[in-house]
């Protein structure tokens, strides 16, 4: 990934130096940008992490963020054959981000920018309206995220482009053109449509990817998931319930299925090094680098450490508390419906009534929408 990063950067800062038809010792130091980006690039990835730890669900995909740069590379060689106030600086700002993060797809735009730049006319007022459009990019991937603000990203861009458009080439020239204003115009539409058609498509390729990932982690094939079938029999089968029920109970309430399926299987993985369950089970997590959204789960085990903090974590430690009572209950016990019902509901109740799920943004209809759901399936516990 690194060897990739570094020839597509250094290529990028090679090729632009030979079509701008700048002197050698500018060429040096668009070379020594490249390298100088690469390494605060990658150290950028390393502080996220292991200090915010941040990076597990990418950290399995560094070949994307090397194409992705790669790419980027390239549509910055061709944007030197553009006018310049019609180059899409702001989407290769919106595809980093989005395959890292604002902090880091900032950076990569900024790199594109100059070596842009410096290969262009070299003007103080491009380089600053690419850098405006490159912070734009990169802040827009978070309103993008939320479909209800999906239309009005798309218009703030095309506007933002428009502005800066008109701003600094008015800046440049000392008067406003019909041709600038055009190109802020064609420019803001074609770069927020492309950025959102772009971001769709990003999205589903890694949605599809974390829930490859998530299905491979609770596979049989999967060494950690041999290594809880070999500790405890017991405790195998008590997690592979819990994370097929708590799958089930994802879809009724509009979750995460494999998000759930997988923090309930390993919802009680600490115990393998014993206690502290909650650390150590978030340990073995990130060790085998795990979702960010599985590790959460860990950390909220029972509640002990942190209450749940997502709907997905709250149904794997509803689901787990009514199989831990099934499983001590002999079967006389549960041989009436009537007997399981009454468990069912007070066990909810229970957690319930002390405030367990209170962050986990679950309403009252997911609570009776599960609920139901444990009672009718009750043979699945």
């Amino acid at each position: 990934m690194v060897c990739l990063m570094m020839i597509s950067g250094i290529a990028a800062a090679v090729i632009c130096g030979i079509l701008g038809e700048i002197e050698s010792g500018n060429r040096a130091a668009l070379i020594f940008c490249s390298i100088l980006f690469l390494v605060i690039f990658i150290l950028g990835m390393e502080m996220y992490r292991l200090k915010k730890g941040w990076f597990h669900e990418k950290a399995n995909n560094y070949v994307r963020i090397a194409l992705s740069h790669g790419i980027c590379c390239l549509a910055t060689v061709l944007c030197l054959f553009l006018p310049v106030y019609a180059a899409p600086i702001l989407v290769m700002a919106v595809g980093m981000t989005m395959v890292t993060n604002s902090f880091l797809g900032m950076m990569a735009g900024i790199f594109y920018v100059v070596v842009w730049s410096i290969s262009g006319t070299g003007s103080v007022y491009q380089l600053l309206w690419a850098l405006l459009l490159t912070v734009c990019g990169a802040m827009m991937v978070d309103f993008l995220r939320e479909k209800e603000n999906r239309r009005w990203a798309v218009m703030v861009m095309a506007v933002f482009i428009l502005g800066c458009t008109t701003v600094f080439s008015y800046l440049e020239t000392g008067k406003v053109s019909v041709n600038m204003v055009s190109y802020g115009i064609c420019n803001g539409i074609v770069s927020s449509v492309l950025s959102l058609w772009l971001y769709q498509w990003l999205n589903k390729r890694m949605s599809h990817t974390k829930e490859h990932e998530l299905e491979r982690i609770i596979s049989e094939e999967f060494s950690l998931v041999q290594v809880v079938r070999n500790f405890s029999t017991a405790d195998y089968a008590h997690a592979r319930r819990v994370s097929e029920i708590a799958r089930e109970c994802a879809k009724v309430v509009g979750a995460d299925p494999y998000v759930a399926a997988a923090g309930g299987f390993y919802y009680r993985i600490g115990r393998l090094e014993g206690k502290p369950y909650v650390e150590n089970g978030v340990i073995l997590a990130k060790s085998n680098y795990f979702p960010m959204q599985v590790v959460q789960i860990l950390s909220e085990y029972n509640g002990e450490k942190n209450l749940p903090s997502s709907v997905e974590s709250a149904i794997v430690h509803i689901v787990d508390s009514v199989v831990a009572k099934f499983d001590v209950l002999d079967k006389n016990t549960l041989s009436s419906s009537w007997n399981q019902d009454i468990l069912v509901y007070q066990t909810l109740n229970e957690n319930s009534a002390s405030g367990l799920y209170d962050k986990a943004g679950f309403s009252m209809n997911m609570f009776l929408k599960i609920r139901d759901y444990l009672i009718k399936e009750a043979e699945l516990l």
